[in-house]
């Protein structure tokens, strides 16, 4: 996450902090100074300065460290540091700890600022995830997994998921190719993080019911979609899905979201229809609305139907997207049930 940070906003330091249950930094992970400095310039940082107003959750962006007020200047031995740029590490309400970002070149942007908030909540959903599968080790009772299941998708899920959206929408309208490259990078590992979580309640309600429910992770999906648009989505089941690979899954859920999210976002239409189908020999998904829908000899693929086109062929699926300015779109979208 730190070195991520460090590339997409230029800034030659970067660190990590991870709090302890009273708020101090139980752990400094920093990149960009070298060993024999680190040594010279002695125990890392407590948490009492600028460092500690972060974590009390405000992220802060400045020209020179020293102007703020709660700076409280350097050890001996440290590198000379101005611009500044702190996100809190977070996911909902809790608070994990810090990410920090030091010396940029005519200072840090707003842009900047989004990104690295955006690469924080990642961070923070990692810790998370982190924390559940040790706290899934130490218990083996079906109530405790089945509440740790509902809170993770019920609240952090639901966060990253709204937080995807709305950096969606900000995309389309960031006129910097660097920047908007940035941002839907982003994005791609929010979806990536969702998944990871998705996996932890898989972990734990498999640990009780012995299987994973497809069917019902795609109807949450939908309510899902369907909540933060506030739009209706119709969904239609069918078929068998109870041997179904993970792999398989995976990309499926993917397409399923990529495919609606852009349906809810550029179609127009007040409902659109997913129709999800497992066959004996494939799994076939459908995502149909009567929108606007677009000239295909002039469709220039953005990332997210790259991304569902790569991600079904390594699979060995098939993409076919059908539409017509008026009428609307069909994408569908053939997954093999063995891989």
């Amino acid at each position: 996450v730190v070195q991520t940070a460090m590339q997409a906003t230029g800034a030659k330091y970067g660190a990590l902090g991870v709090l302890d249950t009273d708020g101090s930094l139980d752990e400094f992970l920093h990149v960009g100074l070298d060993d024999e400095t680190v040594a010279l310039i002695g125990p890392p940082p407590t948490g009492n300065s600028l460092l500690g107003t972060v974590s009390r959750g405000s992220t802060i962006r400045v020209s020179r460290i020293s102007d703020h007020p709660d700076s409280v200047g350097f050890p001996d031995h440290h590198p000379p540091m101005d611009a500044f740029l702190g996100v809190p590490l977070r996911t909902g309400d809790q608070l994990f700890g810090n990410l920090y970002l030091t010396e940029k070149e005519g200072g840090f942007t707003e842009e900047d600022q989004v990104a690295a908030e955006t690469l924080a909540l990642i961070g923070g959903t990692a810790v998370v995830s982190n924390l559940l599968h040790a706290r899934l080790n130490q218990t083996a009772l079906f109530d405790d997994r089945e509440r740790i299941a509902r809170d993770v998708h019920d609240a952090v899920i639901q966060d990253l998921f709204a937080v995807g959206l709305s950096l969606e929408g900000a995309s389309q309208r960031i006129d910097d190719d660097a920047a908007r490259e940035t941002v839907s990078n982003a994005i791609q590992r929010l979806d990536e993080c969702i998944t990871s979580l998705r996996h932890v309640i898989f972990d734990l309600t498999r640990q009780s019911s012995g299987e994973r429910s497809v069917v019902t992770e795609v109807s949450e999906l939908v309510q899902e979609l369907a909540e933060s648009y506030r739009r209706q989505v119709d969904l239609t089941v069918s078929g068998v899905f109870g041997d179904i690979a993970d792999s398989v899954a995976d990309a499926m859920m993917h397409v399923i979201k990529e495919a609606t999210s852009n349906a809810l976002r550029h179609s127009g239409a007040s409902t659109v229809s997913v129709a999800v189908a497992g066959g004996a020999v494939d799994f076939r998904v459908a995502v149909q609305d009567e929108g606007s829908g677009f000239d295909q000899t002039q469709l220039t693929p953005g990332l997210g139907l790259k991304n569902i086109k790569r991600r079904v062929s390594d699979l060995g699926g098939t993409v076919e997207i059908t539409s017509h300015s008026g009428v609307g779109t069909l994408v569908t979208i053939s997954l093999p049930r063995r891989v």
